[in-house]
Formats: structure tokens, sequence, C-alpha cells
């Protein structure tokens, strides 16, 4: 029988020093649709001539990992921890804003391959960036974007690791589960879709005399997005054409409990579109926008969580 995808397991722990797995880790499951962890190899190809007109060499000159975890939007476990390391923060009363505090992972990706299996580790792997889809009928789902020091292969678990599931809460759709929608001057929004992408512009430091980077280097903690809603006043048009600053709050989850509350204290639209694109079609407005620095909230995202 051939080896399946579907047999694969994701798993991480908190490191405390980057790039150093804990001693017998307690491992938790992630809970994926998908995903593109792999390693990045630097290669340069050898200037040397010869005179017989071939290459000489490919020589590794520095590696890093990552890549991305795919995913359908659940409450609590990972989905906690993985936010903490997009936000550089730590939730504090059941609140999140970005922040400058680094937390990273050692993540291992176990495929099963018959009698022995296989097991690919990252180290120092940090959360680079989020996407977040929400479409009028579907789940919630999203991606988080790792960047990482490097990737080990072997054939055995890590002395004394242990292993337990993710959450087990039901996937977060976008018609039940998606609630208090608000935007300051804007008069009763109506979307059929929101996206929202956060990046923190992670950079792996490099050192001469080593493969491996050092650690990471955070850039500049970005919030954009995109949204579509039924075009029925002017009210959003008129903050794009105005230049005005606007937020934008919505909560994903349960009505009472296990749910997300999501808050860009302060965003401007960067385009807004209102067309008729053709027949029997409803009149809609896209836009984008990006999250700016709000300084009420001394952050330029807010996320509330009730468990």
């Amino acid at each position: 029988m051939g080896n399946s995808t579907s047999q694969s397991r994701l798993a991480y722990i908190t490191e405390v020093t980057w790039g150093t797995t804990p001693a017998t880790p307690g491992m938790t499951a992630v809970r994926m649709t998908g995903e593109s962890l792999n390693a990045n190899i630097d290669n340069v190809v050898s200037d040397e001539i010869r005179a017989d007109r071939n290459v000489s060499d490919l020589i590794q000159v520095g590696q890093s990992s990552g890549g991305a975890v795919d995913f359908e939007l659940t409450y609590g476990g990972f989905t906690d921890d993985f936010l903490e390391s997009l936000m550089f923060s730590a939730w504090s009363t059941n609140v999140l804003k970005n922040g400058v505090v680094q937390k990273q992972f050692t993540l291992e990706k176990t495929f099963e391959t018959g009698a022995t299996d296989q097991y690919h580790r990252l180290t120092g792997a940090v959360v680079n960036s989020m996407s977040l889809s929400m479409a009028a009928g579907s789940i919630v789902t999203g991606s988080f974007d790792f960047v990482a020091k490097g990737l080990a292969v072997t054939q055995a678990i890590i002395t004394g690791a242990t292993y337990t599931a993710g959450n087990t809460n039901t996937p977060i759709n976008a018609a039940t589960n998606f609630a208090s929608l608000a935007m300051t001057g804007v008069t009763a929004p109506a979307l059929t879709a929101l996206d929202l992408n956060i990046t923190n512009n992670v950079d792996l430091q490099r050192v001469l005399g080593s493969l491996d980077g050092r650690d990471v280097t955070p850039g500049r903690f970005e919030v954009s997005g995109s949204l579509t809603a039924y075009f029925e006043n002017a009210t959003m048009y008129a903050l794009f054409l105005a230049g005005t600053a606007a937020d934008l709050t919505f909560k994903l989850g349960g009505a009472s409990s296990k749910n997300y509350l999501f808050n860009i204290p302060s965003l401007k639209f960067e385009n807004a579109q209102v067309v008729a694109g053709g027949n029997d079609q409803p009149l809609l407005i896209t836009t984008d926008f990006r999250g700016l620095f709000n300084a009420g909230e001394a952050a330029s995202l807010k996320i509330t969580r009730t468990p």
C-alpha cells in the first residue's frame, strides 16, 4: 500500500530559547487542512572558469525553513498559541494586542511510512503572517506562515516526547458564527466577504560561520484586508473619497462563548469600487483597507477572546 498524506500529523511545543526544543517535550497536535513547511537551502553556483566549460560545483551557503499551515478556524488550543506568536504579545485577561515579545515553537511533521515513520522537525519557528478568509456560506479558513531556523529529518520521536490532541471545537463558519459587525461612520454594513491579512515582515539573521541563522528580526507589524458589501448607501464610499479614518469590529465563534472579537481600531480605505459589471447582479462595493496605529489602544489590532 502506498503512503498517504491523510495519515500525516503536525505537532508543536513552545520553545523557551529560540531554536532549542525543550527536553521530553509535551507536543500538541495542530488541526490543519494542509501545510507547506519545508527546508530552504541557499545555493551558489561556482563561477570557476574551466577549460572544458563545465560547472565545477553547487555550494550550500545558508539554510532556513518555514512555510504555511492551512486551517479551518477553531477556538482555543493551537489557535491561541499561534496568535500570540503572530502578535508578538501574550494574552492578558483574554485580550491580545500586537506588541514586541517574541514567541517561537518547534514544529514536528510526522509521516506514516510503514515500519519506520519519518519526522521532519523545524526549530525556532515564529509566525510571520496570518490570513483569514470569510465568505458567505463558508467555513472561516486561514493560514499561518512561519519563518524558522532549520529543518532536521529523523526516524524517531524525541526521547520522552508525548503527544496530545488539539482542541476539539467545531470549525467556525461565516454565517451563524459571524456577528457584532461594526464600522464607525458606515450605516448598517452588510458584507458578503471579508479577508484579513497580518504580517510581521520577519527576516532571518545571517551570521558568518554558520549555515543557520542566529535569530529572527521582526519588521513592521502590518494589518490589511479587503471586504465586499452590498452598496445600499454612500457612507463607506464617502470615507474612501475623503481619506477619513474608520474602524472595524467583528466576532467569530459562539454567540456567548468560545469566540474571538477582532478590532482594528483605526483604518483607512486604500481603494474602493462601485461598478455595474453586468446584468442581473447585486450592486456591490469592494474595498481594500489598511490598519493604522491607534493611540487609544496603543496597537493596530486587538483580539478579545471569550472562553
